[in-house]
């Protein structure tokens, strides 16, 4: 019964955004509840939580409309549909799960940005989205992303940043970054756990999942980098579906 009665809410709580998806101009309550047919009281509870959920909202004539994770997701299954939209999901959930400050990087040329982030209150605050970072040689999300690059390309960088005196210890670095698979970094109080996001042909590195967080026990560090890797795999997958489905669209729009 209980499972009968979940499934009949579900078909009525997509009934009500299928509703909406066909009147852009919003529907009150009243027309909704002839809409979908079901009790004042019945299309209340399922009203409140679909607004909670972010499925529908409300607008300034408190009619109900489609909402913004409706649209993100309309615009997903289209194929048109942004980094930061597909990657924001899994950055917020990994601080929740670690109650530290979370985002994903990428690698720019001579440089890297944060594309996603999620800042805990109490915890690190990185810099702000879409920033060139350009200092690669102290900072762990930086020695992630260059440890997944041409050797060539990043031996140059690093030569440009600190001379050749230091040079090998950093290329040693690197090489220990691919062997591990991630790298952990303790940057004065702050702690950084970095893991790579592999994507596209050949599974290349752009981009890196980590959190950043300040005087964190060294008891949590193994929690926090299971949470780190578990990201970084449900990123790469929500990444390398986004190619997949854009292929099958481009080859489906073609003549």
């Amino acid at each position: 019964m209980v499972g009968e009665n979940q499934l009949l809410a579900g078909r009525r709580a997509l009934s009500v955004v299928d509703a909406l998806s066909r009147a852009p101009e919003g529907l009150s309550f009243s027309k909704l509840e002839v809409e979908i047919g079901v009790s004042a009281a019945s299309l209340s509870r399922l009203l409140k939580m679909l607004l909670n959920e972010g499925w529908i909202e409300t607008e300034q004539r408190g009619r109900y409309v489609v909402g913004a994770r409706t649209m993100t997701l309309a615009r997903h299954l289209s194929g048109h549909w942004s980094e930061h939209e597909i990657i924001e999901p899994v950055v917020k959930d990994l601080a929740i799960a670690t109650g530290h400050s979370a985002c994903f990087a990428r690698f720019a040329n001579d440089s890297f940005v944060l594309t996603t982030k999620t800042e805990m209150p109490s915890s690190f605050h990185f810099i702000e989205l879409y920033f060139k970072h350009y200092e690669l040689h102290d900072n762990g999300m930086a020695l992630t992303l260059l440890a997944y690059q041409e050797p060539d390309i990043a031996r140059y960088l690093l030569e440009e940043q600190i001379g050749d005196s230091d040079i090998e210890e950093f290329v040693a670095r690197l090489q220990m970054i691919r062997r591990d698979g991630h790298h952990i970094s303790r940057e004065g109080a702050v702690t950084r756990i970095a893991v790579p996001v592999h994507q596209g042909v050949g599974h290349t590195v752009k981009g890196v999942v980590a959190i950043a967080a300040i005087n964190m026990d060294p008891d949590e560090t193994d929690h926090c980098l299971k949470s780190v890797r578990v990201a970084a795999e449900e990123a790469e997958r929500r990444l390398n579906n986004r190619a997949d489905l854009s292929l099958r669209s481009a080859g489906q729009n073609s003549p």
